[in-house]
């Protein structure tokens, strides 16, 4: 027999549970300006979907001093008339910690590009950042970054 105690008990539940599934409100932000210039690249001349290849860059500051190093696993998911379309995995190993995040960007067109990835997490200082990264390429060889990080309440 459905009773009043049982509809409350049941509208207590609903609301613990909504309030577990609530995503965190961020508590802090802050923005992160690096560049990045091209090592090494992989990448065929012929690229095939499924092919995977690897860059490395070297980090300055907007100012251009030495912030860190980076590296990028890559994966060719589609490769069109104009181009490839390609899936990154980004590591940015910084003096405080590291910074991962991912995107996918259609890798033709004149310059500059743009794309924007998705900051997963990292180590050390930013072990529970996440966020936004605005990718720019003025040319083949320099990429500018521009983290959003939020960092979600504990």
């Amino acid at each position: 027999m459905y009773t009043r105690r049982n509809h409350l008990a049941g509208l207590g539940l609903g609301l613990v549970a909504g309030a577990l599934a609530a995503p965190s409100p961020a508590r802090a932000r802050s923005a992160v300006e690096l560049v990045a210039k091209r090592k090494k690249i992989t990448l065929p001349d012929l690229p095939t979907p499924g092919l995977t290849y690897i860059a490395t860059f070297d980090l300055t500051d907007p100012a251009g001093a030495g912030a860190g190093v980076a590296a990028a696993s890559t994966s060719i998911v589609d490769v069109t008339l104009e181009g490839p379309v390609i899936l990154s995995q980004v590591v940015l190993q910084l003096a405080d910690g590291e910074i991962h995040y991912q995107r996918l960007l259609n890798r033709f067109g004149a310059y500059p590009r743009a794309s924007v990835g998705a900051i997963l997490g990292g180590t050390g200082a930013y072990a529970i950042a996440r966020g936004d990264v605005q990718v720019t390429w003025p040319d083949q060889d320099t990429i500018k970054l521009a983290l959003n990080l939020v960092e979600p309440s504990t």
